[in-house]
């Protein structure tokens, strides 16, 4: 099940704390810190109020300059922040592959070039995902409006206030409630391989920058679907990674709970313990996230090595059939 994360913490062994280091870093400084001076920008205009300026005319000011922000930040996030995740994405690959890496790595997606092709991608990437997300939440709402319909009655009958609840309306309850659930799970499956696949398209240009955008999407689209490297496998342990975290989470909040509880005339400690909690989760995510992010690597590597090995067999094969006719 954890193939791929096994294999990407054996052949990057001596370099997860500098690939992890060097992410946290580059997050700092070309993501966070950028985002946090765009939206601290955002507020500029409530400045306005310290002045004689109307209230009304404030409040035109500090809206037309926050589409101006946002808009300004949707382009940072394409020209910058993009492909900054690619850079780091750079970082995973290098410590898989063995070879010797500096802070810099990251920058080499901004050589003449190379940035104008992962720009290409990024903007297909974006475009792709979001008319994707359009139709899978058309597909989620519809399948969640068919698991309310069976509870239509039971909103009808509840606006009696002499009615009362019955079996069968307690049964209709659980069983729209666990059919939601199963809605919501599966409708989470998409965004998952959407995610795993556009992270391998972006794996295809840091392995082969200059080969056409179109064919960088059809390399990845190979070794998502048609490779030996398997995808459900893949899958199942990033969803269990991801269920492992929530359950961190929740273990820590429902620990935290308990133990305040028991020391509410002690304002240090709560304090202590929600700083030590924080501390806790913030690692923890940040480990599962560099193993998620790490296995996506290591299974490109093992899918692109497979399709390479499938085209050497057929090649092996079509060759007597090539002589034979001579």
């Amino acid at each position: 099940m954890f193939q791929y994360v096994s294999s990407y913490r054996r052949n990057a062994s001596g370099n997860h704390g500098k690939v992890i280091g060097f992410t946290i870093l580059q997050s700092l400084l070309c993501v966070v810190l950028p985002s946090i001076l765009i939206f601290g920008a955002m507020l500029l205009p409530l400045l306005l109020t310290m002045t004689d300026v109307s209230g009304e005319a404030v409040g035109v000011a500090t809206g037309l300059w926050m589409l101006v922000m946002f808009l300004v930040y949707i382009l940072v996030m394409i020209f910058v922040i993009y492909p900054i995740f690619v850079g780091i994405l750079r970082y995973f690959a290098s410590a898989y592959k063995g070879k010797e890496f500096s802070f810099g790595e990251a920058y080499k997606v901004f050589k003449k070039g190379n940035y104008s092709k992962l720009i290409k991608i990024a903007l297909l990437v974006f475009v792709l995902y979001f008319v994707l997300s359009l139709i899978i939440g058309l597909i989620v709402n519809i399948l969640m409006t068919v698991v309310l319909i069976p509870l239509m009655p039971l909103g009808m009958m509840m606006e009696d206030p002499n009615a009362a609840m019955t079996g069968a309306s307690v049964a209709l309850i659980i069983t729209a409630v666990v059919l939601m659930f199963i809605v919501t799970i599966i409708a989470y499956i998409p965004y998952i391989i959407l995610y795993i696949y556009f992270a391998t398209v972006f794996m295809v240009y840091i392995d082969e920058p200059h080969i056409p955008t179109v064919d960088k999407l059809k390399v990845a689209w190979d070794i998502v679907f048609r490779s030996e490297a398997s995808m459900i496998k893949l899958f199942f342990s990033n969803l269990l990674l991801y269920i492992l975290v929530f359950a961190v989470m929740f273990v820590i909040m429902i620990g935290l709970g308990l133990i305040s509880a028991f020391v509410t005339n002690s304002p240090a400690v709560i304090l202590t313990l929600f700083i030590i909690s924080g501390l806790l989760a913030l690692i923890v995510t940040v480990w599962i996230s560099y193993l998620i992010v790490g296995s996506i690597v290591a299974y490109y590597f093992a899918g692109r090595e497979s399709l390479d090995r499938m085209k050497d067999i057929r090649a092996q094969e079509a060759a007597p059939a090539y002589h034979n006719e001579n």
